[in-house]
């Protein structure tokens, strides 16, 4: 009897520990939006031996490009120095929709449009590359920040 007792128990815990037949598991966790740094993400260029010479945070804007960034950091590259790159953190979605939004508005005006820099956007970061690089390296600019990880 004791013997039957012990199987059902063994039954009723295997059976609550599985999910019902048909049952999806839960949803994994979502990550933070904000999750990286201006200071991580330079990191991560300096990682993949890419030149970050001078980064300088730089809260000031112009161009009546909108404000919503959190954090923002010019650095020069070798090669277009003083020209460079500028990586802006944002904290919410909204605010980076606001800066790509400004983006394509710089682009679509002929009063308004400069040299087409190269733009990349992963998570909470945005970073801007100088159009003067070759296309291969602003990729390694931006294949250094996708490989960040949470």
């Amino acid at each position: 009897m004791l013997r039957y007792l012990l199987i059902a128990l063994l039954a009723l815990i295997a059976v609550g520990c599985s999910g019902l037949p048909g049952q999806a598991p839960p949803p994994p966790t979502p990550l933070p939006f904000n999750l990286h740094t201006a200071q991580q993400v330079l990191d991560a260029f300096r990682a993949a031996g890419l030149s970050v010479i001078n980064p300088a945070r730089e809260m000031q804007i112009g161009r009546d490009a909108p404000s919503s960034f959190r954090d923002r950091y010019v650095f020069a590259i070798e090669g277009v120095a003083p020209n460079g790159g500028q990586v802006l953190i944002f904290d919410t979605p909204e605010a980076l929709a606001q800066w790509t939004a400004y983006i394509e508005r710089l682009r679509a005006s002929s009063a308004t449009r400069r040299d087409v820099s190269y733009v990349y956007t992963f998570r909470n970061v945005m970073i801007q590359i100088n159009a003067n690089l070759p296309p291969r390296t602003a990729q390694a600019y931006r294949d250094a920040l996708e490989a960040m990880t949470p």
